[in-house]
């Protein structure tokens, strides 16, 4: 007769188990042994040939084995196999250390123990990390562990430049870096997968010069800087020894004349991935991925600022906001158990700011009446304020930005718009006075990108669809491409090589991007029931 599961009493298997395994520890009634080395573990025929496929073979015909009542098992960790024939009796094991993992999968796989495989898998996923992506990644492809080699492609994509500065990238396939460098999911800057490239060809350079044009083919090459566009055509020999790479670079539509050279390090800061907007509606940041356009929640807005006016900026891991009332407060983005921490009060920017990183401090500029001037400075080691500055030239709903070394203080509003460039040198607390905007205007976006500052934005009687360009070394200004919105108190980012002007007053809540190689503006999303902080917008690197 065939019973279904329904038909056992689930609690009383459980004990006769129990049972089981008790007489195997004590040595009772046991008719099998197996041999590791000189450790010997006995056993029940019945119970081993009922759990596991291997064994229920071995003993299913005449052998050496099956008549003498013992294996021998060889290349076989002693622990390993004892563990195995535990999870036969008890259908639990303890996670064994990382470095015992492989053998332990390897006993596991041999055995024929395929929920005991399915179980190491699931800890190893969980588990994976640009340490143990390597390790992790041989023992799924070893043991043909479809799921975990998914999720160790998908961990690759999202977390490519963490697991680009390990070592062990150093020994991956061609194949494999192939897919990396040349997919569009991958999470990290073009300058990054082009290092990596770089790095992983010249630790072989014999064996793999020959497959690196096909794959510098792959790069998307006008998402690079230009800064290290320069420093490739420049200093790069796998480039300019190779004709196709060189004049790939060489074509491409960008004026490089007022461009330095610069290198990049796998150890650079991860480019940021995602938009950041404080939701009302939600009472949650939420992250839009432009690449997926998708939404993500991430942690809930304090209920101490929630219902006022703020601005945000981030530096590192935190995201820093300044309260309208003077307050300040921090989150860890990255950790999901943080909790938001208030700060020290600001000290003489005591009402609405708007403010900018720069070199590993935060500088709040007071933005808040038509004689606004003071700016405080930030220190993130030591969590004080201290007045650094005033402004030579009052005015509030000015753009700033920090970009070479300086920060720029543009437009703004005193009894009607202004035209200023200001930028301020923290090095020596100087200001420097440069040519106007060609449009008075207040309430813009600015962000840097390549050396230029592009404002964007505003209002001088209506909102305005305008974006003009500032070469900070040529110190010219120039037209480019309007937003199809006009817009104004807004905030702009930048991600991969790409600026985002991100809601704001008159915006129809939209997200659009601009790309600076075609000159135009697209929108990218509309922010259908969110309502966000019109100056809270922010780009971070969000690790999956």
């Amino acid at each position: 007769m065939n019973l279904t599961l329904d038909a056992y009493d689930l609690n009383h298997c459980g004990k006769m188990m129990m049972a089981l395994n008790k007489q195997r520890e004590n040595k009772e009634h046991s008719d099998f042994a197996i041999m590791v080395g000189d450790e010997k573990i006995p056993a029940h025929r019945n119970v081993l040939s009922a759990g596991s496929d291997y064994f229920r073979a071995m003993l299913s015909h005449e052998n050496v084995e099956s008549s003498t009542g013992i294996v021998e098992m060889k290349k076989v960790q002693y622990s390993s196999v004892k563990t195995c024939i535990s999870y036969i009796y008890t259908g639990n094991f303890s996670t064994p250390g990382r470095d015992e993992r492989e053998q332990l999968m390897f006993t596991a796989h041999m055995l024929q123990l395929q929920d005991m495989c399915d179980k190491i898998a699931t800890s190893l996923e969980e588990e994976l990390s640009p340490e143990s992506f390597y390790s992790t990644r041989a023992i799924a492809n070893t043991f043909e562990c479809a799921g975990l080699v998914e999720s160790c492609r998908k961990f690759a994509l999202k977390n490519f430049q963490a697991i680009a500065v390990q070592d062990d990238f150093k020994h991956f396939e061609k194949d494999f870096v192939s897919i990396l460098v040349g997919s569009k999911e991958t999470k990290a800057a073009e300058d990054i997968k082009c290092k990596a490239l770089i790095i992983w060809t010249s630790y072989d350079i014999e064996n793999r010069k020959s497959c690196f044009e096909e794959m510098f083919n792959k790069l998307d090459l006008g998402r690079m800087t230009l800064s290290y566009q320069r420093h490739l055509i420049e200093n790069e020999v796998l480039i300019f020894e190779t004709n196709s790479c060189l004049r790939a670079i060489a074509i491409l539509p960008f004026n490089r004349n007022n461009i330095k050279a610069k290198d990049v390090t796998l150890q650079d800061l991860p480019v940021d991935n995602v938009i950041a907007v404080f939701d009302k509606n939600s009472k949650a940041i939420q992250a839009f991925d432009p690449e997926l356009k998708s939404w993500t929640k991430m942690q809930d807005i304090s209920g101490e600022f929630v219902g006022k006016g703020f601005t945000a900026v981030v530096l590192h891991d935190i995201i820093y906001v300044f309260v309208n009332d003077g307050t300040s407060y921090q989150l860890n983005y990255t950790d999901n158990k943080a909790t938001w921490v208030r700060l020290e009060d600001r000290k003489t920017t005591k009402s609405r700011v708007a403010a900018v990183t720069f070199e590993g401090s935060i500088y709040a500029f007071d933005d808040s009446g038509n004689n606004s001037t003071a700016v405080e400075k930030f220190d993130p080691c030591d969590g004080t304020w201290s007045h650094v500055t005033d402004k030579p030239v009052e005015g509030w709903y000015y753009s700033i930005v920090a970009a070479g070394g300086f920060i720029y203080c543009i437009g703004g509003y005193n009894n009607g718009n202004l035209s200023n460039a200001i930028k301020f040198n923290p090095s020596d607390s100087t200001w420097t006075t440069l040519p106007s905007m060609p449009a008075a205007k207040h309430a813009s976006a600015a962000v840097e990108l390549d050396g230029k500052i592009y404002v964007m934005g505003g209002i001088i009687s209506n909102s305005l669809n305008l974006t003009e360009c500032f070469d900070t070394v040529a110190e010219t200004w120039t037209t480019v491409a309007r937003l199809n919105n006009s817009r104004h108190s807004f905030k702009a980012c930048v991600l991969e090589g790409k600026i985002l002007a991100v809601g704001g007053n008159d915006s129809k809540n939209t997200i659009e991007k601009y790309d600076p190689a075609v000159n135009s503006w697209k929108v990218v999303e509309t922010m259908d029931g969110k309502d966000i902080k019109i100056f809270a917008s922010i780009a971070l690197n969000v690790p999956f």
